[in-house]
C-alpha cells in the first residue's frame, strides 16, 4: 500500500506547481503557498480515498507530517 504522505506529498506539489522534493513534510502547507481553496481540494482527495477526516482536521495543522498521525491512527 503506498504511503499516504508521499501521495499527498505529490499532490500539494502538484498543486503548487513545484517539484515533490521541495514540499518538506514538516512544513506549513500555507508557508508553502498552498492557499484555503487548494487545501480544500486536496481534503477532497483525502475523504475520496476513504479517510475519515473534515477540512477542519487538517486546517487546524497543516503539515503532511500531522496529518500522517490523523490518516494513520
Amino acid at each position: 500500500m503506498p504511503d499516504i504522505v508521499e501521495e499527498l506529498r505529490l499532490e500539494v506539489a502538484t498543486a503548487l506547481g513545484v517539484a515533490p522534493g521541495q514540499v518538506d513534510t514538516g512544513a506549513d502547507l500555507t508557508d508553502l503557498g498552498l492557499d484555503s481553496v487548494r487545501l480544500m481540494g486536496v481534503v477532497e482527495g483525502i475523504i475520496a480515498r476513504g479517510y475519515d477526516v473534515d477540512y477542519v482536521d487538517l486546517a487546524e495543522d497543516p503539515r503532511l507530517d500531522a496529518w500522517r498521525g490523523l490518516l494513520e491512527g
